[in-house]
């Protein structure tokens, strides 16, 4: 009677043990879980910060090509920026929060500086010339504070989104 009322206390420390142990690795794989997480969306936010200071580069350069009057650089500038903002704009939504609608809405002044840079007549008045400085630099203004955001948000830790 001893040894078998022996082996059921072992066996009950044994398994007592075991659920301990098994509760302890819950814990431990949840905990793992929730940093593997937060790692993944630093990354993220890592890359809309990087892809949006692209952007405002690319923003200063059109800017700049309107400035001096190179159209033909302000052109393909224009035409990369349009698609490389459609590109981040989908890849980084859950980041920009209310912003979104106002970087949409340069968008849409991008078409128009496309379209105002890609007709066929002559060449841009200075009063044309003028309004699309003020358009891109607009965008510019823009994308810039946006890549700040990202910046200043990621040195403090609290991702935006």
């Amino acid at each position: 009677m001893i040894l078998h009322d022996l082996f059921d206390w072992s066996n009950a420390g044994v398994g007592v043990t075991g659920l301990g142990l098994t509760l302890w690795a819950v814990a431990q794989a949840s905990g793992a879980k929730k940093a593997a997480e937060k790692a993944a969306k630093s990354v993220r936010h890592h890359n809309a910060e990087v892809d949006f200071g692209t952007l405002a580069r690319m923003a200063k350069e059109l800017h700049g090509y309107v400035e001096g009057g190179m159209m033909p650089e302000a052109r393909l500038r224009t035409t990369d920026l349009r698609s490389d903002l459609s590109s981040a704009i989908r890849l980084h939504e859950t980041f920009l929060g209310k912003d979104l609608d106002r970087i949409q809405e340069k968008q849409v002044d991008l078409k128009l500086v496309a379209d105002g840079l890609n007709r066929d007549s002559d060449p841009l008045s200075s009063t044309e010339r003028i309004r699309l400085l003020g358009i891109t630099g607009g965008i510019l203004d823009l994308l810039s504070g946006q890549c700040g955001k990202f910046q200043s948000g990621f040195e403090k830790g609290v991702p935006n989104g």
